[in-house]
């Protein structure tokens, strides 16, 4: 029942149901094909696969070898066909596999254990196979001792997830090995680790058990030593991945390939922190386009906690520093995995506490709190969606709030939220904007009295834009044709840049308009003949003309998120507008995401459908001029479709 609740408390959509669901279809159709084999070898026995045989090479013995009833009905034993069966069956079978990283497991009580190990026995139920590394913070030099340390804490666990599920764990102390470049030292950076015994682990995961081990191998000579969790995790990253290739799918463990959909990391410290987010930590990372500058991030946050008076904050340092590591080690990982799997930090008290009711409030006296409600689980809610809790482009305001007084930096010791992160994929924002202002209006830097407000940006004959791939992106996302010809005419001279995400996944076209007020007055006569200076460049509204995200793209790989971010974090900081038919599935959408709304005027018969205008930025509402130009320009736009 708790795990019924669970799944149905995801709130997955029909797209995610389809996606999670499409993975056993191939096992289904693969495992009917060979009960269908088999039923037809058990009824005809080895004569009617000979007779098949003799009348396809055209050899006619009449009855000679049709089976008679009592040969039929007799018990026999059958190696070739029942093994040929067998080893089809097999193959239809792929390990969907999740590796876990589990910091600290000596530091997490009974309560807490026992709730994380019922997520982890659901997540088995749901088809997804674990293997589970511990790390501690232990400190000391005795390998036996680190041994016996972790051999208990796995003993623990093993036992937690075994009163919820018939998959218990099994300790695997011996399956690496790593070679040290040099006698004396075993640093990180130094040993190359590698799993020596690869059926250490495949025999209980085929036998529906979950392999512990601990971060521990072998050297060359055969002592026990000990490893970073990094190493570890990157290790076993690459031998599974390795028994997915061609090459590797007829090994008898794993006669179809293993896929390794998720790296789960559990950590006290949480999701990675960021002073951007109102919650205090990354809710999505895209490693290809923000790795090295969260890292960097990170970096100057341990340097500026180090170098802190208070000590408090000097002892932060050492936190900023494993948010680093945890970074690292799951950029090693998905670095060799496919760009559907994904990674997820969780605190395990949040892993082992999502799937309980608990009150609203700590105060259980306190109006509003007598009620109750269940909090979405984090992991089974990825497992299914393959996207964060919360959408990663919604507004830092909307967010639980975390102050953070010191010079700005969120504070490790209270980020309880979860971070995913993807390998995501590049972005191309043209032109580059200014890391303050974004992109900068036309003429707006100009002293001239009458600045030229056109852009240079031309989507038909720069060199850095494809445009026929650009047309085919927006046209199977609209799914409407596009007059091609007559949208590149109304937005020359007005193209403020272009987004694309990926290889043309996605792509938002913004531009620069002038509000129909303003042009009329730039072309307005004075007094004695002498006409108006150009169009004022404050007036110059942003607009987002497409945002169109590929059929195929839309749904877990956060493209449209990865877009909306960039376009109001790096390009549009103060503001952006943009429209909406009223009857566009997508307004929800745009609902969570933007500062105001206003519904344009239905205006027959030129406006045949009703619209509404959408934009970011606070301060629209308090300037009158500005609210009325977006609303002129949203409700002004002519539609460029054939």
């Amino acid at each position: 029942r708790e795990l019924f609740v669970n799944v149905l408390n995801a709130n997955a959509t029909k797209r995610d149901a389809k996606q999670y669901l499409a993975r056993f279809q191939a096992e289904k159709k693969h495992a009917a094909e060979s009960a269908k084999l088999k039923v037809e070898a058990e009824r005809n026995g080895p004569s009617s696969i000979l007779s098949d045989n003799l009348r396809r090479s055209g050899v006619n013995l009449g009855s000679l070898y049709t089976p008679s009833r009592a040969i039929a009905e007799t018990p026999v034993f059958v190696q070739r066909a029942d093994v040929n069966v067998d080893h089809q069956h097999d193959r239809s079978q792929q390990l969907h596999v999740a590796l876990v990283c589990l910091k600290s497991p000596e530091d997490i009580d009974d309560k807490t254990m026992e709730g994380l190990a019922i997520t982890l026995a659901q997540l088995v139920k749901l088809d997804m196979r674990l293997i589970i590394v511990l790390d501690s913070l232990w400190i000391g030099s005795n390998v036996r001792a680190f041994r016996k340390l972790l051999y208990a804490q796995a003993l623990r666990l093993s036992a937690a997830i075994g009163r919820h599920s018939p998959d218990e764990g099994r300790f695997v102390p011996g399956a690496l090995e790593f070679r040290v470049d040099g006698a004396a030292s075993t640093s990180c950076s130094e040993v190359d680790a590698r799993v020596a015994i690869p059926e250490l682990l495949l025999d209980p995961l085929k036998r529906g058990l979950i392999p512990i081990l601990p971060p521990l191998a072998y050297t060359e000579s055969g002592r026990l030593s000990r490893v970073s969790s990094t190493n570890v995790m990157a290790a076993l990253t690459q031998k599974l991945e390795s028994m997915n290739a061609a090459e590797s799918q007829d090994h008898p463990l794993a006669p179809n390939g293993i896929l390794l959909d998720r790296i789960i990391v559990l950590d006290t410290i949480g999701g990675i922190p960021s002073k951007n987010r109102g919650d205090g930590a990354h809710v999505f990372i895209n490693l290809e386009q923000e790795f090295d500058a969260i890292e960097q991030e990170l970096t100057d946050y341990a340097t500026a906690a180090r170098d802190h008076a208070k000590p408090e904050m000097r002892r932060r340092s050492y936190v900023y520093e494993q948010h680093r590591t945890n970074l690292e080690m799951i950029q090693q990982c998905l670095s060799q995995l496919p760009s559907s799997s994904s990674a997820v930090i969780i605190t395990p008290q949040e892993a082992a506490s999502s799937s309980r009711k608990h009150r609203d409030h700590d105060d259980a006296t306190s109006l509003g709190s007598a009620g109750t409600r269940r909090r979405k689980n984090s992991l089974i809610h990825n497992l299914l969606t393959n996207k964060p809790m919360v959408s990663s482009s919604l507004p830092a305001a909307r967010l639980p709030h975390e102050t953070h007084p010191e010079g700005g930096m969120p504070q490790p010791e209270v980020v309880q939220a979860s971070t995913l992160i993807k390998r995501g994929m590049p972005l191309t924002i043209i032109p580059t904007p200014d890391p303050v202002r974004g992109w900068i209006a036309p003429g707006s830097d100009s002293s001239s009295a009458t600045p030229d407000t056109t852009t240079s940006l031309d989507l038909e004959t720069d060199p850095r834009v494809d445009l026929p791939r650009l047309v085919h992106l927006i046209e199977d996302s609209f799914r409407r044709k596009l007059d091609v010809q007559a949208y590149l005419d109304r937005i020359r001279g007005r193209t403020a840049g272009l987004i694309v995400a990926g290889n043309y996944e996605g792509c938002a076209i913004l531009t620069w308009e002038t509000p129909p007020s303003a042009a009329a007055a730039a072309h307005a006569v004075r007094g004695g003949g002498r006409p108006a200076t150009a169009t004022d460049p404050a007036r110059l509204v942003p607009y987002l003309d497409k945002f169109a995200v590929l059929q195929s793209s839309q749904g877990s790989s956060n493209v449209a998120d990865i877009l909306f971010q960039s376009m109001v974090r790096s390009c549009f900081p103060n503001g952006v507008c943009w429209r909406s038919r009223g009857n566009n599935p997508v307004n929800k959408w745009y609902f969570e995401r933007c500062a105001g709304s206003w519904k344009l005027p239905k205006e027959p018969p030129a406006q045949l459908a009703e619209w509404t205008a959408f934009w970011t930025g606070e301060d629209v509402v308090q300037d009158l001029q500005r609210w009325r130009d977006y609303v002129e320009v949203c409700g002004s736009i002519q539609p460029s479709w054939s």
